[in-house]
């Protein structure tokens, strides 16, 4: 199969040719949860606090030229089939990521069905566990159940991290170097997790849980790449900056990590709606906002930024979150981060990234996920 990508790779057999890509009630914080619950009926957009656009406009980066990320659509059918044939020896997740995604699950699940689900997977178990009762929640004493843990954390949490272990038990590493990028991206998705957890709650917005399984879930094309591509290849894939990566990713595939995991998450059957947020939120980069309805548009973003802030940490270009400078930043990575956001919103996100508080509850999953939990 490394065989096959290093053809694929290095005969440009993924290589299009370069067109303009299309535009195509809340329940109550459960006791002791750092996230509080899921929400399974949106706000009225007159409602919604990003209702009030951004007013200025800001010239387009001269580092993301005319580039543009193209979608997994408008790939040839049979380059799209050449693209999972590559990947299709990574090991399928086990029917309890479909479960845990399912749209009745995200939307109205109880404790004991997670309970239930999850001591039918008794790595995954072990591994919640393990995360539980590592330095990040501070215990007083040791949680010896799921049951436990899902009372402490809340759902949203405990399932967030079932998604992690789901996902990064399928990869497996032959070197060091892409061990590290393995760990790494394991990481920064862990923190993504927390950041958009973390936001939504303190924004009241809804949806949290689809937020949640979205960031962690658009990081499985990078995941997948890493994992599999030749030594040779992973080297020319920079490792620093969302957009230097996405064009390298474009350039030697035909199409970005993220419509990869797309295609990926479409064949192991995902539901169409987190599929669709996982893969479009990484769109961002080069997406204008051009007015979608305001809920989605801030339910993208947030998971865009999550994401990107998660790599930054995991990756060394942050010590935390209280020197990001969301408003003043001007990295093309967040280009269009703001205009999906609307200026209210930006303002109490902003606000938000500057708590000592959400900092430290990041720094320490950061750390947690370091010392392997």
């Amino acid at each position: 199969m490394v065989l096959l990508l290093a053809l694929v790779a290095g005969a440009g057999f993924f290589a299009i040719k370069r067109s303009g890509a299309r535009r195509v009630p809340i329940r109550p914080r459960a006791s002791g949860s750092p996230h509080g619950e899921e929400s399974i009926s949106p706000m009225r957009p007159d409602d919604h606090p990003r209702s009030k656009p951004i007013a200025r406009v800001r010239p387009r980066p001269a580092e993301l030229g005319d580039f543009q990320m193209l979608r997994a659509a408008d790939l040839a059918e049979d380059r799209k089939q050449a693209i999972v044939t590559v990947f299709r020896d990574i090991p399928r997740p086990p029917r309890l990521l479909q479960h845990l995604l399912s749209p009745d699950f995200v939307s109205a699940a109880s404790s004991a069905e997670l309970v239930d689900l999850i001591a039918g997977e008794p790595l995954i178990a072990a591994k919640v566990l393990g995360t539980v009762n590592s330095p990040f929640y501070a215990l007083k004493a040791p949680v010896h159940s799921i049951e436990q843990a899902v009372s402490l954390l809340g759902l949203n949490a405990v399932r967030s991290v079932c998604l992690q272990y789901l996902l990064i038990q399928a990869f497996k590493s032959d070197s060091a170097e892409r061990q590290q990028i393995l760990d790494r991206t394991w990481s920064a998705s862990a923190v993504a997790s927390e950041i958009v957890q973390q936001l939504s709650s303190r924004l009241d917005l809804p949806e949290r849980g689809i937020m949640a399984s979205a960031v962690v879930l658009s990081f499985l094309g990078h995941l997948a790449t890493a994992a599999t591509m030749p030594r040779g290849v992973l080297a020319t894939i920079p490792t620093l900056g969302y957009l230097a990566r996405s064009k390298a990713e474009q350039h030697k595939f035909g199409v970005c990590s993220s419509e990869i995991g797309r295609l990926l998450m479409l064949e192991w059957g995902l539901p169409a709606q987190i599929v669709e947020d996982a893969a479009e939120s990484s769109r961002l980069l080069t997406t204008p906002c051009t007015g979608l309805d305001p809920t989605r548009e801030s339910r993208l973003a947030l998971c865009y930024l999550s994401a990107r802030l998660g790599e930054r940490l995991a990756f060394g270009q942050l010590s935390g979150l209280t020197s990001f400078d969301l408003e003043g930043d001007t990295d093309p990575d967040y280009f269009n981060v703001q205009a999906f956001l609307g200026e209210t919103l930006t303002q109490r996100v902003t606000g938000q990234l500057r708590s000592s508080e959400l900092n430290d509850a990041v720094v320490r999953v950061l750390r947690a996920t370091r010392s392997g939990l």
